[in-house]
């Protein structure tokens, strides 16, 4: 420490503040002194106060002059009568070469300021990674230009954030980071596909990382473009296990059940349905549990307590298995005349407004039946068992087992409404909304949504997985991006083991306002409330899983604060915005005064970056990616659209 460039003495100490007197000859920008170069005088650089073996650092955070004269009368200027000062802060200090953060020493009055050399500044700089062989290149210091490196190991197990606005460059930081991680392993640093150990999920709403050499060009990349709208058409679909679909949350959200009446019918409708109370249970709708509930309908339609709406929603089951297709020749369970009774009964049932009951007639006969006399009711039982026989056909198992989804979901619907209507368990009325969403959303379910079995379900990705859904509506967004959460989260936590984490998932969403805003007022409450849950468990407990989120956003205000000041990383671009700077300033109490101020004037591509893996928030350029690497984020080239000039 022999070769130092004094440049000041500390004349003032206030705790971590210190005041430093210049002299005049640190005005310079650069120096060059002993045979060394240093960088001069500026806010946010780093200055050293010599006190014995040590070597305390401290980062300037204001200049300013005073006035020795004391006398606001006099504007005389003279040489001697301003004093430049610096108001500097202790973040460490040099021992034996060595630096360390933390206060460990105290300034002195008098004791000399220097600069400190290049070496010194990277030292401080890479603490966090100087050692390690496993870190990344990100960009450079913005006050030295001094490359920056970051530790892969020791971000990626964290959830982190990058916020900016428009044109701030997040979507570069975004695409930087994760390029060069998963480049590592052309390097050889991280094994070929992470040792099958991770995998990488964007929810890209704008259709920004889908282009083959965005993030990763591989084989190993797989990119699913959303979308049965008009022209555009997709046959990507979205997979979940049968098990997450069928669960109440999923249908719930998908149908936009009521709380009170929807919600308890659809949950009692699939767990009839499911075979929970079995030795083997299944999470799937089966061919069994379909002929079961069918042939139970079937008696309560045909007894008095029918009506016409039981009539109606049984022969939509019966619509689903193409039952008046059935080939009776087929069928060696049930006679050919059985079957034809059967069918008979079905096709000329019809209800009686009048008397309020069921009339139909039997095969070959012109005369009406009540379903209430006598001769009717005695042959109900064998009636029944006629009906079941057929549905378990060679050929109505086969319509059964190849039932699409749709079709089960309604058969389920159907049926459970039959069975609580013949005992006055719910209004037709209540349940009626909810069937018309379920013919709406028909086509989109069909098309979106593919099943796979729950033990097959991680082998449908890839090492990085990205899911546009650019083409279609926020509402519909939501929707996706948490049903793919909800299913990922599941998939991994069930999978984990208590006392280790064996794998890991890192989950991307872009744009996450989209879908983790708290300011939305056109959804109902309750799915709001549900959505931010699923979010803010990932967020509080994801980690301790393997789990891991990183969110982009312009829009940092309109996040849950429980999920901004849970995240544990920070790369925070140019904000402008009063609201989100308040909310940057409350939730992230890792930024220092001097970084937060620095935020509204940040230009594009710089951002700060703070958090519980670095020492101290770090103030960076982010390198920018060649155009065939950038995300599809650019403003419209209106010269090139405009006139005849190529750029």
């Amino acid at each position: 420490m022999n070769n130092k460039y004094v440049i000041g003495n500390v004349i003032s100490i206030d705790g971590t503040k210190i005041t430093i007197l210049m002299n005049e000859h640190s005005n310079l920008e650069s120096f060059y002194y002993d045979g060394m170069i240093y960088s001069g005088v500026s806010i946010g650089n780093y200055l050293g106060i010599i006190k014995g073996a040590y070597k305390i650092v401290a980062r300037v955070e204001k200049q300013f002059l005073e006035d020795t004269k004391k006398e606001p009368l006099n504007q005389e200027f003279l040489k001697d009568r301003f004093e430049k000062r610096l108001l500097v802060s202790v973040i460490g200090n040099f021992y034996k070469r060595e630096f360390k953060f933390g206060i460990k020493k105290f300034p002195m009055i008098f004791n000399e300021v220097v600069l400190l050399t290049e070496e010194e500044i990277k030292e401080i700089l890479h603490k966090d990674s100087i050692n390690s062989k496993h870190k990344i290149p990100i960009g450079k210091s913005l006050s030295n230009e001094i490359p920056i490196e970051l530790r892969w190991d020791n971000l990626f197990n964290t959830h982190l954030g990058i916020f900016g606005n428009t044109g701030s460059g997040k979507s570069n930081t975004l695409t930087k980071i994760y390029s060069e991680l998963l480049d590592c392993q052309n390097k050889k640093e991280i094994k070929p596909n992470f040792k099958n150990k991770s995998k990488f999920f964007i929810i890209d709403f704008n259709g920004e990382y889908i282009e083959p050499n965005v993030i990763y060009n591989s084989n190993n990349k797989k990119c699913l473009n959303l979308c049965n709208q008009g022209n555009k058409k997709s046959n990507d679909q979205l997979f979940l296990s049968s098990e997450v679909f069928w669960s109440i949350e999923t249908l719930a959200i998908l149908y936009s059940a009521t709380e009170k009446t929807q919600r308890p019918f659809l949950k009692n409708a699939v767990k009839k349905f499911l075979n929970q109370d079995e030795k083997t249970p299944n999470d799937d709708i089966t061919s069994n549990k379909i002929i079961e509930n069918l042939s139970l309908n079937f008696r309560d339609v045909f007894s008095s307590k029918g009506n016409k709406h039981m009539l109606r929603y049984f022969r939509e089951c019966l619509k689903c298995i193409n039952f008046e297709k059935c080939i009776p020749n087929n069928n060696a369970n049930a006679s050919k005349a059985n079957y034809q009774n059967i069918k008979a009964i079905i096709e000329n049932a019809q209800y009686n407004s009048k008397y309020k009951i069921i009339f139909t007639k039997y095969f070959n006969s012109n005369n009406k039946i009540y379903v209430d006399n006598s001769d009717f009711t005695e042959k109900l039982n064998n009636f029944q068992d006629d009906f079941k026989k057929i549905l378990s056909s060679e050929y109505i198992k086969k319509q059964i087992n190849n039932l699409k989804l749709t079709q089960k979901i309604k058969i389920t619907v159907y049926s459970h409404l039959v069975d609580v209507l013949s005992h006055g368990e719910y209004e037709i009325q209540h349940i009626q909304p909810l069937i018309a969403r379920m013919e709406e959303k028909s086509d989109f379910i069909e098309k979106t949504i593919k099943l796979v079995k729950k033990e097959e379900y991680s082998k449908t990705w890839k090492l990085l997985n990205v899911i546009s859904l650019k083409n279609y509506n926020t509402q519909t967004k939501k929707m996706l991006a948490l049903l793919l959460t909800k299913q990922l989260y599941h998939d991994h936590k069930q999978k984990s083991k208590e006392d280790q984490i064996t794998s890991t998932i890192h989950l991307v969403i872009d744009e996450a306002h989209n879908v983790l805003s708290e300011q939305s007022v056109r959804e109902d409450a309750l799915w709001k409330d549900y959505r931010l849950e699923v979010f803010e468990e990932i967020i509080k407990e994801g980690r301790k899983f393997g789990f891991f989120m990183t969110i982009a956003t312009q829009r940092p205000n309109d996040i849950s604060p429980t999920i901004i000041s849970q995240l544990h990383n920070y790369f925070i671009h140019r904000l402008v915005n009063e609201q989100d700077l308040r909310m940057i300033a409350n939730t992230i109490n890792s930024l220092d005064y001097l970084s937060k101020s620095q935020i509204p004037t940040l230009a594009p591509g710089q951002c700060i970056i703070t958090g519980t893996s670095f020492e101290m928030p770090l103030v960076i350029q982010v390198d920018k990616l060649s155009k065939e690497k950038s995300p599809n984020s650019e403003n419209a080239d209106l010269v090139r659209l405009w006139t005849n000039e190529n750029k």
